[in-house]
């Protein structure tokens, strides 16, 4: 057991967490130590988890992905964090390396490509997802970030406003209230100078937060 990976999974959608567990559990040398299925419990379990490799969603409920990335990055130096998500902007990949991950893979890839970057982080070296452009690796880890300056919060809520979600659904979805959602949205309008909702929805499309 002490030769495994120790392996701690971090998302919301549970069928994804145990469909995870089963596959991972039949890897000879990973051992999943624990799971959950919010940010705030991610960083309570990972205090005695003794966790290796967390495999993390950047989209959570009650702290996000990222804000738990950095959180633990600076508890544990050793820790190497790996982005399960579907995210695939350039803002996003950026972010992420920059909270402290050593991986990225997307949702959409196959079992084995997590796999591979399990073993890849473990022994120190960095991982993106094989859907991402070689122009795309060097952009971030060059530093050279373009486009908005949304935070991810807002790119939450923009997404969410783009596939037509209420003000009042959002702060359900996302356990925030109204008034903060009214507030982020304000905001999004007036970074981007958006005239109206159907730039709104251009702009998410454009930049592979929804699809149209």
């Amino acid at each position: 057991m002490s030769d495994k990976i120790k392996i701690y999974l971090a998302d919301d959608h549970k069928i994804l967490r145990e469909s995870l567990n089963i596959l991972l559990g039949q890897e000879e040398d990973i051992h999943v130590v624990g799971e959950a299925d919010d940010g705030l419990t991610v960083e309570e379990g990972m205090r005695t988890a003794g966790a290796d490799v967390l495999i993390l969603d950047i989209s959570m409920p009650k702290r996000s992905g990222l804000d738990v990335a950095k959180n633990l990055t600076r508890q544990f130096p050793d820790l190497k964090i790996i982005f399960l998500t579907m995210h695939k902007s350039e803002e996003i990949v950026a972010e992420a390396f920059e909270s402290g991950a050593k991986g990225y893979v997307l949702k959409e890839n196959a079992f084995e490509e997590l796999i591979k970057a399990i073993h890849t982080v473990q022994k120190g070296k960095i991982y993106v997802s094989s859907e991402l452009s070689p122009i795309l690796l060097h952009g971030f880890l060059s530093n050279e970030r373009r486009g908005s300056d949304l935070s991810l919060r807002e790119r939450e809520i923009l997404k969410l406003l783009a596939e037509g979600y209420s003000n009042k659904e959002i702060s359900d979805m996302l356990m925030i209230s109204v008034k903060t959602v009214e507030t982020h949205r304000a905001n999004i309008m007036r970074k981007n100078n958006f005239k109206n909702i159907t730039e709104l929805v251009l702009y998410a499309a454009r930049n592979h937060l929804i699809e149209i």
